[in-house]
């Protein structure tokens, strides 16, 4: 199985937003999904330039997918849908 891939823009705009809470999200992850899925920064996308088209930061990407106005929950329940749980 591949492993589910969260990528956390930290670009300034989605850092000061919220990203940077998001950066320990694989410490907080479930024991038995830690081995499925890979939590990574990554450089900005440029979505938050674009707010009517993507929405407004912070962005993250599971598995391809951007998440705007992202958070936790929005994240995990990604995540969950990415593990068919």
């Amino acid at each position: 199985m591949d492993k589910v891939v969260v990528e956390i823009c930290m670009g300034t705009t989605c850092y000061i937003m919220g990203s940077a809470q998001l950066a320990g999200l694989a410490d907080r992850l479930p024991e038995e999904w830690k081995d499925r899925v890979t939590v990574k920064g990554m450089r900005c996308v440029g979505a938050c330039q674009q707010t009517d088209r993507y929405g407004r930061a912070p962005f993250v990407r599971v598995n391809g997918e951007l998440i705007s106005e992202a958070d936790e929950g929005k994240v995990i329940a990604s995540i969950r849908k990415c593990l068919d749980l």
